[in-house]
């Protein structure tokens, strides 16, 4: 795992709910049970800030980071899917966003695709992207962070064939490669919490480990908002293994939510004049959103925690 790619899911998972702000000390701390050194972490950070994703707030020797404008689009985006058990329900109507960018501006285009990618649009051709989620808000925000407003044009409407709906979908994006990816996932975590679960009862994993399990687990977790799109269970198979990942990530997350906050308290100092937010923890409200849980993706979980409940 690459430092700069990791320090995305710790500021979406652990520093963004304690004001958003933190102390190199305390992130080299914070990443040292996942393997990096505070030489590693410094450069990391340099290289995020040069990118615009970090900015820098200086007091006397001592420097805090926060996520720029930028930095946290991207970050409420990637933490508002994560801990989504399941897509909202689908109104029927498509979004669609088509550009016109030039050979010259190439890195611009290039960028914009990954960015469309990442936020769940497939091509429908090279340049015309779909989905089914109303992300028209978003899209314009993302032409605009690009320059693009006079490149590109987004329209929202029905699909009248001659294909259908899920025929579409199953055009636009690789669902069996990203079914397959589900199906690993699940199974590696079921694996990794029957160890986790043993050793936390004979008290031989730290919360510094935990810590490190807990966001190796989420960074993991985490790609797929890369290959996955969201779609909505009317245009998925009715047994989409995605839902029981949701549930094998849910379950590993919240049994280690509680030492590794332990550990996040003792690693994390407020910057000054910022006092540190109270832990809330899952069980009482938490993270994750139980809305919109169709018949299909609730049986699904339904199913898993009785496998669970039997292994």
């Amino acid at each position: 795992m690459r430092a700069r790619s990791l320090l995305f899911t710790v500021y979406g998972d652990s520093i963004r709910p304690h004001g958003g702000e933190i102390g190199l000390g305390s992130l080299s701390r914070l990443m040292a049970p996942l393997g990096f050194s505070a030489r590693a972490v410094r450069a990391a950070m340099s290289r995020m800030a040069r990118q615009g994703w970090l900015q820098t707030r200086r007091l006397g020797r001592r420097a805090y980071y926060s996520l720029t404008p930028r930095g946290a689009w991207r970050v409420e985006e990637g933490v508002r899917r994560v801990y989504r058990l399941a897509p909202e329900p689908w109104d029927g109507r498509w979004r669609l966003l088509t550009y016109a960018i030039s050979e010259g501006r190439r890195p611009v285009r290039d960028r914009l695709r990954r960015e469309l990618a990442w936020l769940g649009l497939g091509p429908l051709s090279r340049s015309t992207w779909l989905t089914p989620r109303d992300l028209g808000g978003r899209l314009f925000e993302l032409a605009a962070s690009h320059g693009l407003n006079d490149g590109v044009a987004i329209f929202e409407g029905a699909h009248l064939g001659p294909e259908r709906d899920r025929a579409l979908a199953n055009r636009c994006w690789d669902l069996d490669a990203v079914a397959s990816r589900y199906r690993a996932f699940t199974a590696a975590t079921r694996r990794r919490a029957v160890v986790l679960r043993r050793g936390l009862r004979r008290g031989t994993v730290s919360d510094a480990a935990c810590f490190a399990e807990k966001i190796t687990l989420v960074h993991e977790y985490r790609k797929f908002l890369f290959v996955d799109p969201g779609l909505p269970p009317s245009l998925l198979p009715a047994d989409w293994p995605g839902w029981e990942a949701a549930r094998a990530f849910r379950d590993v997350y919240q049994m280690l939510e509680r030492p590794a906050a332990r550990f996040f308290a003792e690693a994390f100092e407020p910057p000054p004049g910022r006092g540190a937010r109270a832990y809330r923890p899952l069980n009482t409200g938490g993270r994750f959103s139980r809305k919109a849980l169709t018949p299909s993706a609730a049986s699904a979980l339904a199913n898993t925690r009785n496998s669970a409940s039997r292994s």
